[in-house]
């Protein structure tokens, strides 16, 4: 049988490139490095192009690789500091504040210091305006805002972390009236005068504005008790030193059968 020579290497030309098709993805996949194997230039090139394009997800898992392969660098606190932004920006909220948390304690006379301990506030913070009863993230961050403050090297946020502190305190203080209304429901009117010692102990000193609320509390336990004159001491006391809060006026009405919890 006769074959044209020109046929022939059409077809010779045709079977090369079909062998080429199949043969160049397994060259590629040979040619690609592990991630593992990624030097710390090539993996933040990889980081800053998911960056660059707005990749999120990318970003976190190649920044958490080049940190966690190349913990020795000499920049490696930088990106820590972008990876603990990107979890705080995604909402990611307690791996945040762990490494918030920790590059402040691992590099304190860094310049970014600051900014972290006040980042690791933020994001504990946040933590507690989920609706829940444990109240040990909101205890955890009046503890972070008393060490900042009292921290001589911080300024610029001095101001904010003032403002998250008072925020956590009424968090507490409105916890505790809770409970004491709970108490005070229950007829368990030992344990309502527990909270309320409690309060007067603890906050009243750093916060005077608390004893309006506090007296009118008091005359509501003392009107339960049926305890007539220890009411009227309470609202005179509210009448004389706070004439037009509006805790005076709840306290006057809280002699009607309408008792109003606050």
């Amino acid at each position: 049988m006769f074959i044209n020579k020109k046929n022939n290497q059409t077809l010779s030309t045709f079977f090369l490139l079909v062998f080429s098709l199949f043969l160049l993805p397994s060259c590629s996949k040979q040619e690609e490095k592990r991630t593992e194997d990624l030097t710390f230039d090539e993996l933040k090139q990889k980081t800053l192009s998911s960056l660059e394009r707005k990749k999120a997800d990318a970003s976190i898992e190649n920044l958490e690789k080049l940190i966690s392969q190349h913990p020795d660098n000499q920049n490696i606190s930088e990106y820590k500091l972008m990876l603990a932004d990107l979890y705080f920006d995604n909402g990611n909220l307690p791996s945040a504040y762990e490494l918030y948390k920790h590059y402040t304690e691992f590099y304190p006379s860094d310049p970014k210091a600051e900014y972290a301990s006040y980042r690791s506030i933020l994001s504990k913070f946040y933590q507690t305006l989920k609706p829940d009863c444990d109240q040990t993230d909101t205890d955890d961050a009046i503890k972070l805002c008393k060490n900042f403050i009292t921290n001589p090297k911080f300024h610029e946020y001095k101001s904010d972390v003032k403002d998250i502190q008072n925020t956590c305190e009424r968090k507490l203080i409105d916890k505790e009236v809770y409970v004491y209304n709970f108490y005070l429901k229950k007829g368990n009117y030992k344990a309502a005068q527990n909270r309320l010692n409690y309060l007067r102990n603890n906050y009243l000193e750093k916060n005077p504005a608390l004893e309006a609320r506090l007296l009118f509390l008091e005359c509501k336990l003392e009107h339960k008790q049926k305890n007539k004159t220890a009411v009227d001491e309470k609202i005179e006391t509210l009448l004389d030193k706070y004439p037009d809060s509006h805790f005076t006026k709840m306290a006057q009405r809280v002699v009607n059968k309408n008792v109003f919890l606050f």
